[in-house]
């Protein structure tokens, strides 16, 4: 309810204030809370594994990420499969698909 014309606009203006600082927080909170989530999200991805590469098939350990078509990977009991992939060979292979079903 407006008492005086002349400055009835003040409570018109400062709520469209509060309500402009109020989002502008949450979404600057928001913003925060994500780039927190994607850096820990990238950094649990950062594995190594053993591969063979090249023509000597020298093994050496790189990053997931650096895999390329070709390369060969050693996977031992426990590793994720880093990528899609063919099997060459294996012993007693156990696969858990994501709903935690053994195949």
């Amino acid at each position: 309810m407006i008492q005086d014309v002349r400055t009835g606009w003040v409570e018109g203006i400062s709520i469209l204030l509060a309500l402009t600082l109020l989002v502008l927080i949450t979404s600057w909170n928001d913003w925060l809370k994500d780039r927190q989530f994607v850096k820990l999200a990238s950094n649990s991805r950062d594995e190594e594994v053993t591969v063979i590469r090249g023509k000597l098939g020298a093994m050496q350990r790189i990053d997931i990420w650096s895999l390329v078509v070709g390369d060969v990977v050693i996977l031992n009991a426990g590793d994720k499969v880093p990528a899609d992939c063919i099997i060459i060979s294996s012993s007693n292979l156990l696969v858990e698909d994501e709903n935690s079903q053994v195949s």
